[in-house]
């Protein structure tokens, strides 16, 4: 790919992962801020398994990021593992921002033992389901207090 086609792609997946952002936080807002509500959604799963793979695992790591500080909502299935699992990254992580997303965020790949779990989850197209409840779950602290 030429430097002008990497610049577009990027430049493509940063503005579908801005839509994806609203469409989560706007599921959210539906459903009172109810993670299992939301995440049966079908316009919100429909958009979030159109996503690039490439927007979702950005999406997550960010989420993790974010949610570092926060408790998670409580659930007790894979997508809650797994959104324990990404939050502890983060919490436990001691550098700043740009070095636990890596420096070519959020082109890929994105290197590191957080950002290998949220492009597994992100790259699976079996389970659209398990990556979009792991989202809502790391998304759900920060949309309820993001001043926090």
């Amino acid at each position: 790919m030429t430097t002008p086609q990497a610049a577009a792609a990027l430049l493509e997946s940063a503005e579908k992962t801005a839509f994806l952002t609203c469409d989560l936080r706007e599921a959210l807002e539906r459903h009172g801020g109810d993670v299992a509500r939301a995440e049966r959604d079908g316009h919100l799963l429909r958009q979030w398994d159109s996503a690039e793979p490439e927007a979702r695992a950005g999406l997550l790591l960010s989420f993790a990021w974010h949610s570092r500080t926060h408790q998670l909502p409580p659930s007790e299935d894979w997508g809650s593992e797994y959104a324990n699992e990404l939050h502890g990254y983060a919490a436990a992580f001691e550098g700043a921002s740009e070095s636990f997303h890596g420096s070519g965020f959020p082109a890929m790949p994105l290197p590191g033992k957080a950002r290998a779990l949220a492009s597994s989850l992100a790259f699976d197209r079996d389970e659209p389901e398990l990556s979009l409840k792991t989202a809502l779950l790391l998304m759900a602290p920060v949309y309820r207090d993001p001043a926090a």
